[in-house]
């Protein structure tokens, strides 16, 4: 499977579609091909690099209605999607409305 795919697939469980600018803007962080074949070695980079690119992604509009057409896209598992690869990887969750405590 190429990364490509592997990102493509993850989105589209959740009904999105993404550009081909979506796409490269997630490989280019994450500093792979998106012709690359995914591997052990590069799924966590590119993880990480969907994490970082799901903030930009929920900017977007959430559904559209239009003559009859309408379509939308699940934002609440996009976020609980999120918050996971956030968790996992230990990223700082920037859509969490969470309390933060810092101690000195």
């Amino acid at each position: 499977m190429t990364v490509k795919a592997y990102i493509s697939g993850k989105f589209s469980n959740y009904g999105i579609n993404l550009s081909e600018a979506n796409l490269l803007d997630i490989t280019f962080s994450s500093g792979v091909d998106e012709a690359d074949a995914l591997t052990e070695d590069n799924i966590v980079t590119i993880n990480v690099g969907i994490a970082r690119f799901i903030p930009e992604l929920l900017l977007r509009y959430t559904s559209v209605d239009e003559n009859g057409f309408s379509t939308s896209w699940d934002i609440a598992g996009v976020k609980a999607y999120y918050a996971h690869l956030c968790k996992k990887y230990g990223l700082d969750d920037l859509l969490s409305d969470k309390p933060k405590a810092t101690f000195l």
